[in-house]
């Protein structure tokens, strides 16, 4: 059985690490993860986020507080 993560990838690894601060002062419960080698982008560096959590991540993402390069669906 397939499982669904949502992986938002970043330009630069400053841009991953000041997302990974502000999405623990939300709550988020992802994490900071190497690129999967199924995806190519940015510096290398992601944040996964669980199918759970996909409705808090996209709010999260839609208020524009921090910088991200693009929100991917990955099944695994």
């Amino acid at each position: 059985m397939q499982e669904t993560e949502w992986i938002v990838t970043f330009e630069s690894i400053t841009d991953a690490m000041a997302f990974e601060v502000a999405a623990a002062e939300e709550g988020l419960t992802g994490k900071i993860i190497p690129l999967p080698d199924v995806l190519s982008a940015g510096c290398g560096y992601a944040w996964r986020e669980a199918a759970p959590g996909e409705e808090a991540l996209k709010a999260f993402l839609a208020r524009g507080a921090v910088a991200y390069e693009s929100l991917i669906e990955l099944e695994r």
